[in-house]
């Protein structure tokens, strides 16, 4: 039977986070990353999530934005990392480990906030809870995770749709094609480390295998919806 996982406003951020991810109090119905933050400044129900509590403490005059926008992305991230069915006895596991090795919980939870704190746009938020889903679901280790999101921290936006675009065509543009050219979009994908040039004379252009598993494990699931 699964540990039951308790919000307490004493533990430690690192607890109240892992709580929430496993066992969410919020309104899972709710796309928090389409709230705005006045919204969320104003909206007394939404200060009393007891994570947003504990991100931004006590409410007063004068608090940073920059607390808001960060419960606003914690929020989203918890929405969608329970948006959809995950594997039970992953699960379980992982909320067993978390709730026995302290050093653990500390390190996966430490290594996300920071990611999401660092994240410019909402979207990358979705993605990294995607891939903290595999994650969980033991479809990459804790390496591979902390890999694919400082990638994804790297990577502009409008990546996005041309990683869907590629994956049309085993992700590669041959060398052989000279129409349809998306060289600004090649430029922006070389830039984040996903992708190379498969030589120095040639236009030929190839998604690396991190970029690939980026797409399938991260951007994939947000674009299919």
């Amino acid at each position: 039977m699964p540990h039951v996982v308790e919000y307490n406003q004493n533990q430690s951020l690192s607890k109240n986070f892992t709580a929430e991810i496993l066992a969410p109090s919020i309104d899972l119905s709710v796309d928090y990353s389409e709230i705005y933050l006045d919204d969320l400044i104003e909206n007394e129900a939404l200060k009393e999530i007891p994570l947003v509590k504990s991100v931004v403490g006590v409410i007063k005059a004068g608090i940073s934005i920059n607390q808001f926008w960060f419960a606003k992305k914690l929020l989203t991230f918890i929405q969608e990392f329970n948006s959809n069915s995950i594997e039970p006895e992953k699960k379980e596991k992982f909320q067993t480990r978390v709730l026995n090795d302290c050093k653990f919980r500390k390190k996966v939870v430490e290594q996300t906030m920071v990611f999401i704190d660092r994240h410019i746009v909402v979207t990358k938020t979705k993605i990294s809870a995607q891939l903290f889903k595999a994650f969980v679901e033991e479809k990459i280790d804790f390496s591979e995770y902390t890999a694919l999101n400082i990638s994804l921290e790297e990577m502009h936006p409008d990546s996005f749709q041309f990683l869907d675009e590629l994956s049309l065509s085993n992700f590669e543009v041959s060398q052989d094609k000279k129409a349809d050219k998306k060289f600004d979009e090649q430029a922006l994908l070389l830039s984040s480390g996903l992708a190379r040039e498969t030589s120095s004379w040639s236009h030929g252009f190839i998604v690396s295998e991190s970029g690939k598993k980026l797409f399938e494990l991260g951007i994939n699931p947000i674009f299919k919806k």
